[in-house]
């Protein structure tokens, strides 16, 4: 068995405070390491890293991921072409929220609930706010065409008929 440290090299860059961790690898797993390193052009350590970041993820900050899933959600409500399986999937995600919030989900804290709640009724209210803004800009649009047409000396008046 090799021995591979598992630190930062020496670089001109200020490093930051690490982990460091000495590792015993099974024969030939170093030379398939720095095989796959060399083919994605990757230090060997970048590509541990990595490996190990994939199978043992940063832990998900709820606030942060239920804002980005509710960007999303809205983002898909307005593509054109697929509304059928993109109102499917965002109903499905709505629901799930929804169930968290209302507590159908089993085995999630109040905090974690309350947190979900109070993001789905911020997103609900900008939602809200939102429609408004797009029917009052039609009805702007309406209106400045109606004006439009008295303003056009060729458009014959009302009143004339």
């Amino acid at each position: 068995m090799k021995i591979l440290w598992l630190v930062a090299t020496m670089s001109k860059k200020p490093i930051q405070p690490q982990d460091k961790y000495v590792l015993r690898l099974p024969d030939g797993l170093r030379d398939r390491i720095k095989d796959r390193a060399s083919l994605t052009g990757r230090s060997m350590n970048t590509e541990i890293v990595r490996v190990l970041e994939k199978e043992f993820p940063e832990p998900m900050n709820l606030d942060s991921q239920l804002q980005h899933l509710l960007d999303l959600f809205t983002a898909l409500r307005k593509v054109r072409g697929y509304e059928g399986a993109i109102s499917g999937i965002t109903d499905a995600v709505r629901d799930t929220v929804e169930a968290i919030a209302t507590g159908r989900v089993p085995n999630v804290d109040e905090n974690t609930r309350a947190q979900v709640r109070q993001t789905l009724d911020e997103w609900y209210d900008e939602q809200i706010k939102e429609e408004r803004d797009r029917r009052d800009a039609a009805e702007f649009r309406y209106l400045q065409s109606q004006i439009d047409y008295d303003d056009d000396p060729g458009f014959p008046d009302h009143d004339d008929k």
